[in-house]
C-alpha cells in the first residue's frame, strides 16, 4: 500500500481532497444554514409562505374559481421550490451521497424525484391517519412532525454508518471495491466492463442482477427514505387548512404540485454533484491510474460516509434536547380547548393568524 501511495501523484491527492472539502462544504452550507443572518431570514420568509399556502386555500374555498385554484398551484410550486432551496438536511445527505459515493445522472434525478415524491406522500398519510383519522387538530398534526423528524435522523445516522462500512471494506479488499464504477458516468452511460471483464461467467451482463448493483440500490432507496420520511412542514399545515374547510382534495393537489418544485431545485443541486464527482474522477484518471483511482474514491466514500453518520448524530442529539414548537403556525399561543380549533376555525383563515 505505501508504495501505491509513494506512486500517487500529488495533483491527484489534491483532487480527491478537493471533493471531500466540496462534501464538507455542502454539509456546513445545508445543515448550518451558512449565516445565521441568513437562517433567520428563511425562516421569516418561510412564515410567509405558510400564510400565502393557507391564505391560498382559504381564497379558494370562498370562491373556487381558476384564477383562485392557479393561485394556490403557484404559490405551492413556489413554496416547494423555495424550501428546497434552503438549509436542511435531506439536501446535505444526498448531494453527499452523490459526491462521495458516485451515481449517474439518472440516478441522481430519480433520487431527487423519488425522495421530495415521498415527502409530500407522507404529510398526506400523516394529516389522514392523524387529522381525519385521530382527531388531532391541525397543530397537534405539525408537532407530531419533530418524531418522525427523529426517525429520519436516525436513519441518516444509520445511513452513514452502512456506507462507512463498505468503504472500509473496498480499502480492504482493492479488486471488489471500484468495481461497479460504471454507474458513475455522469453522462449516464453504462461501462461494463470496467469491472466485470474478468468474470467468465458474465457474458454481456443482461442474464443476472449484479450483486453490486443491487447493493447500490439498496443504498440508494435506504438514502430516499431517510430524506424523504421527513415530511414538509408546508405540506402538513396546508392539508390541515384544506382539512378545516372541507377541500381536503384540493390539499392534496396543491402538496403534490410543492413536492414537484422541491424535486426541481433538489435534482438541480444533485446534478451538479454529479458534474462535480465526474470532473474529479476524470481528473484522476488522467493522473494516475484506475487501481490508485479506485483506491482514492474508496477514501473519498469513507469520508462521506462518516460527514452522513456525523450529520446524522449531531441532528438526533439537537432534537432530543430541544423542545419541540410550532413557530411557523403564528406567533399567538394555542388557545385551550382543541376541538374548537377544529369545528368552528375564524372566517377568513382557518387559524385564526
Amino acid at each position: 500500500m505505501a508504495r501505491v501511495v509513494a506512486r500517487t501523484p500529488a495533483r491527484a491527492w489534491w483532487v480527491g481532497l478537493g471533493l471531500l472539502a466540496a462534501v464538507a462544504l455542502v454539509l456546513y452550507f445545508f445543515s448550518q444554514g451558512g449565516l445565521q443572518a441568513l437562517s433567520f431570514q428563511l425562516v421569516a420568509w418561510q412564515r410567509d409562505f405558510h400564510r400565502a399556502l393557507t391564505m391560498a386555500i382559504t381564497e379558494f374555498s370562498g370562491t373556487p374559481t381558476p384564477g383562485a385554484w392557479a393561485a394556490l398551484l403557484g404559490v405551492s410550486f413556489g413554496y416547494g421550490v423555495f424550501h428546497a432551496a434552503g438549509p436542511g438536511h435531506g439536501k446535505a445527505v444526498l448531494t453527499t451521497y452523490l459526491l462521495s459515493q458516485g451515481g449517474a445522472v439518472r440516478r441522481a434525478l430519480v433520487l431527487s424525484f423519488a425522495a421530495s415524491l415521498l415527502q409530500g406522500l407522507v404529510a398526506i398519510g400523516l394529516v389522514v391517519v392523524l387529522v381525519h383519522g385521530l382527531g388531532w387538530v391541525t397543530r397537534q398534526a405539525m408537532g407530531s412532525v419533530a418524531w418522525v423528524e427523529q426517525a429520519s435522523f436516525l436513519m441518516v445516522t444509520l445511513l452513514g454508518g452502512w456506507l462507512c462500512l463498505r468503504a472500509i471494506r473496498q480499502l480492504r479488499h482493492p479488486a471488489s471495491g471500484p468495481a461497479h464504477a460504471h454507474d458513475h458516468d455522469p453522462h449516464g452511460h453504462h461501462h461494463h466492463d470496467h469491472g466485470h471483464s474478468h468474470d467468465p461467467a458474465c457474458c454481456g451482463g443482461h442474464h443476472h442482477v449484479d450483486p453490486s448493483q443491487a447493493a447500490d440500490w439498496r443504498t440508494a432507496l435506504a438514502t430516499v427514505v431517510a430524506i424523504g420520511i421527513r415530511p414538509c412542514s408546508g405540506g402538513v399545515l396546508l392539508l390541515g387548512a384544506a382539512t378545516l374547510l372541507g377541500q381536503f382534495a384540493v390539499g392534496v393537489a396543491a402538496v403534490m404540485v410543492m413536492a414537484l418544485g422541491t424535486a426541481l431545485t433538489v435534482s438541480g443541486l444533485a446534478l451538479a454533484s454529479v458534474i462535480a464527482r465526474g470532473w474529479a474522477e476524470r481528473r484522476l484518471a488522467k493522473q494516475s491510474g484506475m487501481q490508485r483511482v479506485g483506491r482514492l474514491l474508496s477514501w473519498a466514500a469513507l469520508g462521506g460516509g462518516l460527514a452522513i453518520m456525523t450529520l446524522g448524530i449531531s441532528l438526533t442529539i439537537t432534537g432530543a434536547t430541544q423542545p419541540t414548537s410550532t413557530p411557523l403556525l403564528g406567533e399567538p399561543p394555542p388557545r385551550t380547548g382543541g376541538p374548537v380549533e377544529r369545528s368552528s376555525p375564524p372566517s377568513g383563515h382557518p387559524f385564526g393568524n
